[in-house]
């Protein structure tokens, strides 16, 4: 059964539920899709197609939808800071805790690995979820662009925990001063700003991907991060750089935005030497010739015949460094 924008005005209303009607990718959609709440109840299913009969809503095929679940945790498990939040299925579960997204444990193979798929699955479950929370999660108004939303703060407010900016957190070494902080026990996050907006901002993301899937308790530190780091790290530090670059950098965003920035007239050597190297200076040329020399180059470019504009790595909030490996990573490096 089909609902006239009447009928799915006339539910939200009902239900009190701004979200009804919508489907997993977020647009509009004319079937009443199932809700997943963990407990396994359905609130919508006794709703009827609005004229009194026993006709059932159809459902909607969800095994596209991210396998985190919202779920109704613990009174004692919610943060202070968190409760009161403004939940739009509350009134439809007469519930007055917020939804905390709860990821399943993550498979790792016999070394304790999580393959890099299944960390790319989690960031996205991740994004989508604070996509359909977009509302609740910005109450004065829901950015224009969407990019803002893959907001690491945000994401931590979904996961149940208390995120806070602080002047400084002490140093990990001699010198070196701690970026971020996590405490899975008291679902606390603590970010240092004592760093750049790119570091903070893949530092956080960095701590999304530790709290989401490694089981670690008490306190992790984090020294400075921008995704730019390679090298012998612990496994489990790669994997969280990684969850870090999905989430801030999704594909399907960033192949967009590149397409724009970069259409396909633009990818040959005549052209991206003209727009990347226009005084023709050889060390520039050399590290052109490069695939990273190449990416770097192409993630911070920040003008274009004379005017400004924001750069890849600007519009993503993260480093240049860490925006050329993200384009590596999706082989949106052009030859050269």
């Amino acid at each position: 059964m089909l609902a006239s924008k009447d009928q799915i005005k006339a539910d939200r209303l009902r239900m009190n539920n701004p979200y009804a009607h919508l489907d997993e990718e977020g647009g509009l959609s004319a079937l009443l899709p199932e809700s997943r709440l963990g407990s396994g109840h359905n609130p919508y299913a006794s709703l009827n197609n609005g004229d009194n009969s026993d006709e059932v809503w159809p459902v909607l095929d969800m095994s596209a939808q991210p396998d985190a679940v919202v779920s109704k945790p613990a009174a004692e498990a919610i943060h202070p800071l968190q409760r009161g939040h403004q939940n739009p299925y509350a009134l439809i579960q007469q519930d007055e805790q917020p939804p905390v997204l709860i990821f399943p444990d993550m498979p790792a193979d016999q070394q304790g690995h999580i393959a890099l798929q299944q960390v790319a699955k989690a960031a996205r479950q991740l994004a989508h979820s604070t996509y359909i929370e977009r509302d609740s999660l910005w109450p004065e108004g829901v950015p224009d662009e969407p990019v803002q939303l893959l907001n690491p703060e945000k994401a931590f407010y979904l996961l149940g925990y208390a995120y806070h900016e602080v002047d400084t957190l002490g140093e990990i070494e001699p010198g070196v001063d701690v970026a971020g902080i996590i405490d899975k026990d008291k679902k606390e996050v603590f970010i240092s700003r004592r760093y750049p907006v790119a570091v903070r901002n893949f530092t956080a993301a960095h701590e999304l991907g530790h709290a989401i899937m490694h089981q670690q308790s008490g306190l992790h530190r984090d020294k400075p991060i921008d995704g730019s780091a390679g090298g012998q790290r612990d496994s489990i530090e790669k994997e969280a750089d990684y969850f870090a670059a999905c989430f801030l950098m999704p594909e399907k965003l960033v192949r967009a935005i590149f397409a724009q920035r970069f259409p396909d007239e633009v990818l040959n050597h005549e052209v991206l030497r003209d727009l990347l190297n226009r005084k023709s200076d050889k060390k520039t040329e050399k590290q052109l010739k490069t695939t990273r020399g190449l990416a770097r180059a192409l993630a911070g470019l920040d003008s274009i015949n004379g005017h400004a504009v924001p750069s890849l790595a600007e519009y993503f909030k993260v480093s240049v460094e860490a925006m050329a490996i993200r384009l590596e990573q999706l082989g949106l490096v052009p030859e050269y």
